[in-house]
């Protein structure tokens, strides 16, 4: 990925607009680049937070950082409760697995390198 970032990015986390619906009806994201990583923030609708698939992430490593509700991650034969206000670290080729609460979450998540998948920047 080109590095193209040449001086600060403010990036806001108060406002509720998402523009990517990644699950139907459930999650939805808006992200960001640096030039070595990618930034995003990822909403659970209230009630829908089941189950995520079982994934790994192949290009690198990355942090989720419980900013609203709380989630329970599932790797290594374990459970990891990620409590609001907590953080988890992901490294690269883990498998895991993820289910959000009852409640409305916000997980942001930090990658390095950058997640080229995410697509075009939304934020």
């Amino acid at each position: 990925m080109e590095s193209t970032l040449k001086e600060p990015k403010i990036i806001n986390f108060t406002e509720d607009k998402f523009d990517r619906e990644i699950v139907p009806g459930v999650a939805f994201m808006k992200h960001t680049f640096g030039n070595q990583l990618s930034i995003a923030l990822f909403k659970i609708e209230k009630g829908k937070g089941g189950d995520f698939p079982r994934h790994s992430h192949k290009h690198g490593e990355e942090v989720g950082i419980q900013l609203k509700g709380s989630a329970r991650v599932f790797a290594c034969g374990k459970e990891y409760v990620v409590n609001e206000g907590e953080a988890i670290i992901i490294p690269a080729d883990l498998e895991h697995a993820g289910i959000f609460g009852e409640e409305e979450g916000w997980l942001l998540a930090i990658a390095t390198p950058p997640r080229e998948d995410y697509g075009p920047e939304n934020w």
